[in-house]
């Protein structure tokens, strides 16, 4: 049997100073980092003024921006970023487990 190993996300956030959008992204990607995968993650955030060479290697066109490098393939997901499962289903991520009822328990 081979050990489970956790896989490491690496992860690349553009944004733009600290326009509230950029601040609301932020926030989103921090929060699902903590509590999807925590211990499993490097989190990158570039600003898009300060390192405009990262912007034209990186083809980005619009902040704010999620890159997720590894694990394969790589996704970019663009704009709002405070839908929970929209980002979990970009990044490929197990969907999240549905809240049970005491009624649907039983």
């Amino acid at each position: 049997m081979t050990a489970d190993v956790p896989v490491r996300w690496y992860l690349t956030l553009y944004v733009s100073g600290a326009s509230p959008r950029s601040a609301a992204a932020l926030e989103a990607v921090r929060r699902l980092a903590d509590e999807d995968l925590a211990g499993q993650v490097e989190l990158e955030v570039v600003d898009v003024r300060d390192e405009p060479a990262l912007v034209v290697r990186d083809d980005i066109l619009a902040v704010p921006t999620l890159v997720k490098r590894l694990p394969p393939p790589l996704r970019k997901l663009v704009g709002d970023l405070s839908d929970t499962g929209r980002v979990r289903l970009a990044l490929d991520l197990r969907p999240e487990p549905p809240v049970r009822t005491d009624q649907e328990g039983s």
